[in-house]
């Protein structure tokens, strides 16, 4: 199960000449559009307007999208890193020129661009956040060198954190294994081989601590400088903003989450209490039971099941990814570590990544990343500047999926492999709940050590970090001195900054919204696909208040928290 990327383009030659053309059409556009830019702009030429745009970022995006799938298949292949590297290249010029188009809008007054939102309801949203972020927008020359230099920044930063990572090759009991190889042994029966590979794991990372402090430290100060230029009172309030949600609803939700840590130390107690001996950060994924190896035809058809069961027109969908090679399922060297789903245009093509071990969780993985393609299908009958969600909405599809696979996979079970199913969907929530949201919350501390200090090196950063472990774990198990290395082998901190909390939002959003579709039933479902479909064309406030959900309530962080407490109860008992 390989991608068939020819379903994008035939050759490396047809994507380079879309991205060529991208440039040229771009520097024509923003020559001819750019003196009309103005108080007196008429609503039909700001449409056209628009709508040329579109046209020349699907350029840009499409050969965009392909150079980096190409990439991910084999980060070591020379002829994959030339074309990424081209056509990055040509990427950021694409964003240079258009980035002056961005900054006149932002010139234009709140009146005329209320004015030409209410007058272009295709594009309303568009205008909105045009409106939302005016006020950070920098001059045309200054967001012209921002987007110029983007791509020997923090990005570039990031991709060499990539190249480097994902070049490590771990030796375990004689056998060579990729990073992915070894983070499935958290999920290993045998203790003493789960330790001794994380502790290889991150040592592997730990030698290298000069370098990756010295790009963490860069990643760190470019997203900072940039934040304080636009005027942003913290450097999350930069990602808060592009993900169209206040500093108060995540501060709440970072709040929230810390005080429920009681949960992970009253899991973990027991959980220690159950298998009869003490456990370390290592044992944390531990099977409680018979570890069930899973090929990947069985979680094809399960997943598959539960998305049909779910809604045919969706399950059709799901189908779609298998028959047409759409998926790169197994592990490789050079290849990409995690799973990913990678839609860049509205053409009903999503791609997905995954590192398929075989292990039951790689079942929910498969299920989480074809939920995301689910959502980039469905949101497809949007214009591509109103296609893609904010982060805070992006992960709603993909964790509704989990949770269709996980009630399919409990209805069939009974007894001690039923309570290990609980078990490992309580730590997997505990993962991208309370984890993500130590991560957010080292992240706060890690930039502000660096604003002060002007620097902080890997055992500053890792003595951050052992603070968070604490916090989250309490005295549940024991932490041991590699972990406090773990912030270097999260690739979020390195690529997009404070992006983490979305997990824990799109967490507690779809507890939310997937107990609504338990007391509902089917009558649900509609309502759910229009917010899909509706992908990024208004606020998240206001595309969940038409399924029921007012994040504003107070009390509903909590409540997610109040289901897994449920779940606690019942693997207990």
């Amino acid at each position: 199960m390989e991608w068939n990327l020819s379903i994008l383009y035939g050759s490396d030659d047809e994507a380079i000449q879309d991205s060529k053309r991208a440039v040229e059409l771009s520097k024509e556009f923003l020559g001819k559009v750019g003196k009309e830019i103005g108080e007196e702009l008429k609503s039909d030429r700001a449409h056209e307007i628009l709508k040329e745009l579109e046209e020349i970022l699907w350029l840009s995006m499409k050969p965009m999208q392909y150079a980096s799938l190409k990439f991910s298949k084999n980060m070591k292949d020379a002829q994959a890193q030339r074309l990424y590297g081209l056509i990055s290249t040509n990427s950021s010029r694409v964003d240079e020129s258009l980035a002056i188009l961005r900054a006149k809008l932002a010139s234009l007054s709140k009146q005329t661009l209320e004015k030409l939102a209410s007058e272009i309801p295709e594009y309303r949203h568009v205008f909105e956040k045009v409106i939302m972020e005016k006020e950070h927008v920098l001059g045309e020359e200054a967001e012209k060198v921002m987007a110029a230099l983007s791509i020997s920044r923090r990005d570039a930063a990031a991709e060499l954190y990539e190249k480097l990572t994902s070049s490590y090759v771990f030796e375990i009991d004689g056998k060579k294994m990729t990073g992915e190889q070894v983070r499935a042994l958290r999920y290993s029966k045998d203790g003493d081989l789960r330790k001794r590979a994380m502790k290889i794991f991150f040592e592997r990372y730990g030698q290298d601590s000069t370098v990756i402090e010295g790009l963490y430290n860069m990643v760190v100060k470019d997203w900072d400088t940039e934040a304080r230029l636009r005027g942003y009172p913290r450097p999350i309030s930069m990602r808060n903003l592009s993900n169209e949600v206040s500093d108060d609803v995540v501060d709440k939700l970072i709040e929230v989450t810390t005080s429920n840590t009681d949960l992970v130390s009253e899991y973990y107690k027991w959980k220690a209490s159950y298998m009869k001996e003490e456990l370390t950060l290592a044992d944390i994924y531990a099977p409680i039971g018979e570890e069930k190896e899973v090929s990947f035809e069985e979680a094809k058809d399960i997943v598959l099941e539960a998305y049909y069961n779910f809604s045919e027109k969706v399950g059709d969908i799901v189908k779609s990814f298998f028959d047409e090679r759409r998926i790169d399922a197994f592990p490789a060297e050079g290849k990409r570590g995690g799973a990913f789903c990678s839609y860049y245009v509205p053409n009903y093509k999503p791609f997905v990544l995954l590192n398929f071990t075989g292990k039951l969780r790689d079942v929910r993985t498969l299920a989480h990343e074809l939920g995301h393609g689910v959502h980039g299908t469905f949101s497809s009958k949007q214009t591509l500047l109103n296609y893609h969600t904010p982060l805070t909405m992006a992960e709603v599809a993909s964790v509704f999926g989990e949770f269709l696979v996980f009630d399919l996979m409990k209805e069939r079970l009974r007894g001690e492999e039923r309570r290990a199913l609980i078990a490992s969907t309580i730590e997997d929530l505990f993962a991208t709940m309370f984890r993500q949201n130590m991560f957010a919350r080292f992240e706060v501390k890690a930039h502000d050590v660096i604003s002060k200090e002007g620097f902080a090196s890997y055992e500053d950063l890792s003595n951050v970090y052992s603070e968070e472990l604490k916090v989250m774990f309490k005295d549940s198990v024991k932490i041991t001195p590699e972990y406090h290395k773990e912030w270097s082998a999260i690739p979020h901190m390195f690529f997009a900054p404070f992006y983490v909390y979305a997990y824990n939002f799109a967490n507690a959003l779809v507890i939310a919204l997937y107990e609504k579709y338990l007391e509902e039933g089917k009558s649900f479902v509609p309502k759910y696909l229009e917010l899909l479909e509706s992908g990024g064309n208004d606020f998240p406030e206001k595309l969940l208040e038409k399924v029921g959900v007012n994040l504003k309530d107070e009390n509903f962080w909590q409540r997610a928290f109040d289901y897994i407490k449920k779940l606690v109860q019942e693997v207990k008992e």
